[in-house]
């Protein structure tokens, strides 16, 4: 099934990956501290006790996931949303590379 420990491997292949949000003044750009951050709206999937797909998540660094998940900070919501998405698309074309995601 891929999983291991609850994890997936999309999960799991974050670890030691460069964060894909790079948000300007946040990012502490250390991959020790990547981890899969999943987007927060409901059209992602987001629900009550429910995470999006992690198909549609981006690497992020602890400080990135932080603001990502609601950690208040100078910057406009709608900006760290568009990061996230950007993260998102280059974290999609490494899941591709990786074959963890098959769009054939």
């Amino acid at each position: 099934s891929g999983k291991v420990a609850g994890m997936s491997k999309i999960r799991r292949s974050a670890k030691g990956e460069d964060c894909t949000i790079r948000l300007p003044g946040i990012c502490n750009f250390n991959p020790e501290t990547t981890v899969l951050c999943h987007p927060n709206t409901h059209r992602a999937g987001k629900g009550k006790g429910l995470k999006a797909h992690d198909a549609l998540g981006a690497y992020g660094c602890s400080a990135c996931h932080a603001v990502v998940d609601g950690v208040r900070c100078n910057m406009p919501r709608c900006d760290v949303e568009l990061a996230f998405w950007h993260g998102h698309c280059e974290t999609f074309i490494k899941l591709i590379q990786k074959g963890l995601v098959d769009i054939a």
